[in-house]
């Protein structure tokens, strides 16, 4: 009895395994579609605000070195003015001893504010460039999250970026049959929330 039933057992499990292969064996039509993953970074909303931030604190940047190299020109102007009196060969030797003690000090003062000046150039610039591979690496994962739920949601197997470029500067994807491309759909979904005025000059 227990044999019999061994028997149907094991035809249904063959009959289950048959059934299963014949339908995997069955060719699906993958979904591919590509995107331009420069675009989307270019044009998102979230980028434009960081390029536009990054502007200000250049500017800002450039206007307090303005102050440091006004400061420098006018030190080195009255330094050269002093190097044309101590060479005024009608100048007495007191004056002329005098003119190099305080030129000396006048040459120490530019040189520390020239290092002043070179250390906050370098200062501001590397925080500012973190600052802003910080905002880049955010924005990137968000894009990349967005093209993932998009492509999720729509059912496709594989998206490629055809904006990418191997190391030989080769583009990435050669050749697709038909793909889709979803680039414009992915953007929209990114500047769902943008203000009114980005979404405007990105038209």
């Amino acid at each position: 009895m227990k044999t019999g039933m061994n028997r149907v057992f094991l035809w249904a499990i063959g009959a289950l395994l048959l059934t299963g292969m014949s339908l995997s064996a069955e060719p699906r039509k993958l979904k591919v579609a590509t995107v331009k993953m420069a675009k989307l970074l270019n044009e998102y909303h979230l980028t434009k605000d960081a390029e536009a931030e990054e502007k200000v604190e250049r500017e800002r940047i450039k206007k307090n070195d303005a102050v440091r190299l006004t400061a420098i020109k006018a030190l080195a102007e009255e330094l050269k003015k002093m190097e044309s009196e101590f060479n005024d060969p009608s100048l007495a030797k007191s004056k002329r001893e005098q003119v190099a003690k305080v030129a000396a000090k006048k040459d120490q003062e530019l040189r520390g504010l020239q290092d002043e000046r070179k250390q906050f150039l370098e200062r501001r610039g590397k925080a500012l460039r973190n600052k802003m591979m910080i905002y880049m690496k955010d924005i990137r994962e968000q894009v990349r999250k967005s093209v993932n739920t998009y492509s999720k949601k729509n059912g496709f197997d594989f998206v490629f970026d055809d904006s990418a470029l191997t190391s030989s500067q080769v583009p990435f994807l050669l050749y697709s049959k038909n793909p889709t491309d979803v680039t414009e759909a992915v953007l929209k979904e990114l500047n769902k929330y943008a203000p009114k005025q980005e979404v405007e000059k990105s038209k």
